[in-house]
C-alpha cells in the first residue's frame, strides 16, 4: 500500500468532510501534519476565528495525523475523536494553522499492541493553533482507533 500524500489527505478531507470544505481548511503539510484555514470564513461577530473553527481544524488535524499512521502500517480502521481538552489562549485575528505531530513512541507502539490484540485502542495526541507567531489554542485529545471489519483482530499490522 503507498501512504496518502498531502493532496490524496487533501482531497479524502474535501470529499468526505463537509465541514472542512465549509470553513475552507486545506492540509498543507504532513510531517508534521498541518491544516491552514483562512480567517475569512471562520470569523466571529468579534472580528476573530469563531473557537469552533479552531476546535475543528486542530480535530481534524490530528485525525489526519492518524489516518496517515494507519495508512503507514496497512491498517484501515475508524478514527473517532472520543474526548478532548481545547484551551483557548489568544485571539486569532488572522489566517491560523493546526499542527499535529505524532505521539510518542511509547504511545503508538501502546496502540499498535491494542489494535492487534483487540482490534480497537486508544491514543492521545496534542494539537497547537498558532495564528502569526502566537499560540491561540492547545488541544489534549484522545482518539479511538477501530479496525475495520474487514480486518480481523489478530492481523494489526502484518
Amino acid at each position: 500500500m503507498q501512504l496518502p500524500d498531502r493532496d490524496s489527505l487533501q482531497a479524502h478531507l474535501s470529499a468526505h468532510i463537509a465541514p472542512a470544505r465549509a470553513l475552507g481548511l486545506e492540509l498543507v503539510g504532513i510531517d508534521p501534519v498541518t491544516i491552514a484555514a483562512p480567517l475569512g470564513p471562520n470569523v466571529n461577530d468579534k472580528g476573530t476565528a469563531f473557537a469552533g473553527s479552531l476546535f475543528s481544524a486542530a480535530a481534524l488535524a490530528g485525525w489526519l495525523q492518524l489516518t496517515q499512521w494507519c495508512a503507514a502500517r496497512t491498517l484501515e480502521a475508524q478514527i473517532v475523536l472520543q474526548k478532548a481538552d481545547a484551551q483557548f489562549l489568544a485571539p486569532a485575528r488572522a489566517p491560523f494553522r493546526a499542527i499535529a505531530r505524532e505521539s510518542s513512541a511509547q504511545e503508538r507502539e501502546r496502540l499498535a499492541v491494542l489494535l492487534a490484540r483487540r482490534g480497537r485502542g486508544r491514543i492521545a495526541l496534542a494539537v497547537e493553533v498558532s495564528c502569526e507567531a502566537t499560540l491561540v489554542m492547545r488541544l489534549a485529545a484522545v482518539y479511538a482507533v477501530t479496525l475495520s471489519t474487514a480486518l480481523t483482530p489478530g492481523s494489526a499490522g502484518r
